[in-house]
């Protein structure tokens, strides 16, 4: 599973060994590991060392970023078109004489089912606008007078309000699809062969010594919240990186053949 970690995971991962005076203490007071703390810190240092201060994204990458970030130009002034058209019917109601009051609260209470945070969906992630939009279809399919009402304002180009939404719709599903395929693409290139030697034998040496440190904590009789503090994060951000990347479970020593390139750690993955 050890494999499955970026080069900045596993300096995140170790760093506490060596930085940190509550885990350094209870790392030095593991007799059964205590003798390789020199060799953590020194290899500490050196990966320190090879992690870039920035990565630029792969050209595959950026012409999924890029498409996103058109797909976004365009969900944008779609939500805003329909939660405008919506307040402009609901002005023209109470405008008419007398007013149309019954209309005015269909008004109000259509704007408070698509937007029930007003227009803050506009600010959110890709993939929460996408959410959204995935939520207004089943909206739609579950209340037909949500469709109706918007099926009675005309907008430009003879159409109505309805088929501006169902254009919303079209780009938040659009949204959703370029941010799956980032992520995916993103899981990959984190963890393909970085072609640089030094980079690997680092690897491969932080899985030997880091498999060493786990290996020598089962046969030890130290406490188990000891052991724990030192183990623990390390098993856990190895078991998501695993699931994370479509591993298999690989032995905790693996030789480092499966190099990844430096990445970002994904949230929660490490304890500081």
């Amino acid at each position: 599973m050890l494999k499955h970690l970026n080069i900045d995971e596993m300096v995140a991962l170790i760093a506490p060994w060596v930085t940190n005076a509550k885990r350094k203490t209870t790392f030095l007071s593991i007799p059964e590991v205590a003798g390789l703390h020199p060799k953590v810190v020194e290899l500490h240092d050196e990966l320190l060392g090879v992690q870039p201060a920035t990565q630029e994204a792969s050209p595959a990458l950026q012409k999924l970023i890029d498409e996103a970030s058109a797909a976004d130009a365009i969900h944008d002034p779609l939500a805003r078109a329909v939660y405008a058209g919506i307040e402009h019917d609901r002005a023209q109601c109470l405008a008419e004489q007398p007013p149309n009051l019954a209309r005015a609260k269909q008004a109000d209470e259509v704007l408070a089912k698509l937007f029930p945070n007003g227009m803050s969906i506009i600010n959110a992630s890709l993939l929460a606008e996408s959410g959204n939009t995935a939520r207004i279809a089943a909206l739609l399919k579950v209340e037909p007078a949500i469709g109706a009402f918007l099926q009675a304002i005309p907008v430009r180009g003879q159409t109505t309000l309805l088929d501006t939404t169902q254009r919303w719709i079209a780009a938040g599903k659009t949204l959703g699809k370029l941010e799956r395929q980032r992520e995916e693409l993103e899981a990959m290139e984190a963890t393909a062969p970085s072609g640089k030697p030094a980079i690997n034998a680092l690897r491969g040496r932080w899985m030997r010594l880091v498999s060493l440190v786990l290996s020598n904590l089962e046969v030890s009789d130290a406490p188990e919240e000891s052991m724990e503090l030192i183990r623990g994060p390390v098993l856990k951000a190895s078991d998501r990186a695993s699931k994370r990347y479509g591993g298999e479970g690989d032995e905790a020593g693996g030789d480092g053949g499966d190099a990844d390139t430096p990445g970002a750690p994904a949230k929660g993955d490490v304890t500081p």
